[in-house]
């Protein structure tokens, strides 16, 4: 019998291998590995690697738009404004709360208080309001619906060439009853490459607006959970869209006139 290793672990032995040598190590890429050999590791383990470095991408991205892309101590609370829910998808915040947590445990002042004001953030427990956080799953599933009728009016658009980008968005917000902004994304989806995975597309847009969508295994599952709560929280007002068109005509869609280039 194999003694025990360290931390009392007895090795699994190898049948048939000479002298009961133990299985070896699995390997483990360096930090000078290739990124192929990295990333077929990640696979490999079933690390969802393409979900992490986009979010990763996505927090990196507002943090160098609104607080800078140096690094250093001092960013967690512009980084939890910034970012909100998603703050633990930055690498930079995630070294700084190692950091943190190395000093807290080494009795440095303030260290301890540092990282207890981030995990109250996580929580809520500073801003817990129940009806507010109701209303933001109710509004984000409304918006996941009306992004979806949009990209329908999109694709419905699609069926004359000869009308110009215009005619097609006025088609579109009529249609859908939407803003231009959303019309030309709807449009410029549909008349890409890929144009499937309507229901995705809404999903991931409305992530990244800043919505708080549960995650699933799969975006339809997403959606799914987002509606049950949206639909069972006793905290939600809930009012849904007007399906009459708006008598004030400034928010109707209209045309604007473009300047004449000389």
């Amino acid at each position: 019998m194999a003694s025990p290793g360290i931390y009392g672990i007895v090795p699994r032995v190898i049948p048939g291998a000479r002298d009961g040598d133990p299985e070896p190590a699995p390997h483990v890429p360096t930090a000078t590995a290739a990124p192929e050999e990295i990333l077929a590791c990640a696979e490999a383990l079933g690390i969802p690697w393409r979900r992490i470095l986009l979010g990763e991408i996505e927090a990196e991205q507002r943090l160098r738009r609104y607080v800078g892309g140096d690094g250093g101590a001092g960013l967690l609370p512009e980084a939890s404004t910034v970012l909100s829910f998603s703050v633990l998808r930055s690498w930079r915040v995630r070294d700084e709360i190692e950091t943190l947590a190395c000093q807290a445990r080494s009795a440095v002042r303030g260290a301890e208080r540092r990282l207890r004001l981030v995990v109250r953030h996580l929580i809520g427990k500073e801003k817990r309001d129940p009806v507010a956080l109701g209303q933001h799953f109710w509004f984000a599933y409304q918006r996941v619906l009306l992004l979806q009728r949009v990209r329908r009016a999109a694709a419905r658009s699609r069926g004359s060439t000869s009308r110009s980008m215009a005619e097609r968005l006025a088609e579109v917000c009529a249609r859908a009853r939407c803003s231009y902004d959303d019309a030309a994304w709807a449009i410029c989806q549909e008349d890409s490459p890929r144009r499937g995975e309507r229901l995705e597309a809404a999903v991931r847009k409305v992530r990244e607006e800043g919505f708080l969508v549960p995650r699933a295994s799969t975006e339809a599952r997403s959606l799914a959970e987002l509606r049950r709560i949206a639909l069972t929280s006793p905290h939600v007002r809930r009012h849904r869209p007007s399906r009459v068109w708006p008598q004030d005509p400034v928010g109707k869609p209209r045309r604007v006139a473009l300047p004449v280039l000389g």
